[in-house]
């Protein structure tokens, strides 16, 4: 199968966040490129089904987006009901003085 060159315009923050935290597991890029040609071909699988439904691709997208969005702030608040992030922030905070 070949694979055809395509570019894309990404805003620099976004991209640079992307890129230092795929650097951890490797080549930056060549990860980068690896998540869009998996979300495309996941896109692709999915396509089909989105187009059949009533409220269009964008709005189905936006809808699964914001529960996915929601599923993490239940995490984050779940983990500050346990006092993990309590605890991360003092972990981060020792030897540092308060201002």
């Amino acid at each position: 199968m070949a694979l055809k060159n395509y570019s894309i315009r990404l805003d620099e923050e976004e991209y640079e966040k992307l890129r230092k935290f795929l650097g951890d597991y490797g080549d930056p890029d060549l990860n980068i490129g690896f998540l869009f040609r998996e979300y495309i071909t996941d896109l692709n699988t999915i396509l089909p089904d989105l187009k059949k439904r009533v409220g269009g691709i964008r709005n189905t997208l936006a809808f699964w987006r914001s529960v996915y969005l929601q599923m993490v702030r239940t995490v984050s608040t779940e983990e500050l009901i346990k006092g993990k992030l309590f605890d991360k922030w003092i972990s981060k905070g020792k030897g540092k003085e308060i201002e």
